[in-house]
């Protein structure tokens, strides 16, 4: 009897415990928080302010890379016949006659460049405001990135990858 006593007990405990919303609303880290975000004017304002920097006449810079450098390469060639100098200085080694078809020679080619290029994609201003309205747009004004973005939104962000991919890449042309 004392038994059934003391079960009972436990399981009238184990019930309180269970009701007592320990699951009914969990941490509040999961809840939706309202996305804060800029009214139209502020947007608005901001890419305007933007166009005033980026914009020259009817063109306006939405992408650009600038970059410099420099590099030194050395070739080696070794061979019978008319030598192929590179690009750069090159030395000969051994009995070398330019007029000569059956001669042997060896040579080394010492290249140094340096290089400095910017390449930059010019648009109209209304594709930059197009662009730049949804980028903003998708990004909340505390500079978090949105979770969701619409068909629309997604098609702005593969154009603009687009534009990315159309700015050409400078290199030194050192291999």
């Amino acid at each position: 009897m004392k038994l059934k006593a003391l079960l009972a007990a436990v399981l009238v405990a184990t019930a309180f415990q269970a009701t007592a919303n320990e699951f009914d609303d969990g941490t509040g880290e999961f809840d939706p928080r309202p996305l804060p975000q800029y009214s139209e004017a502020e947007l608005q304002k901001k890419i305007e302010n933007e166009m005033a920097i980026a914009c020259s006449g009817n063109l306006c810079k939405i992408v650009g890379q600038d970059s410099s450098g420099s590099g030194w390469t050395v070739q080696f060639q070794v061979g019978y016949g008319r030598a192929n100098g590179g690009d750069g200085d090159t030395i000969y080694i051994g009995d070398y006659d330019n007029g000569n078809d059956n001669n042997g020679y060896a040579s080394i080619t010492v290249t140094y460049k340096n290089y400095k290029c910017r390449s930059n994609l010019l648009v109209t201003p209304a594709v930059y405001r197009f662009v730049n309205t949804y980028l903003y747009n998708m990004v909340n004004s505390d500079g978090s990135v949105k979770r969701n973005f619409s068909p629309a939104d997604q098609t702005v962000v593969l154009f603009y990858t687009t534009m990315l991919n159309k700015v050409s890449t400078c290199s030194s042309g050192l291999n």
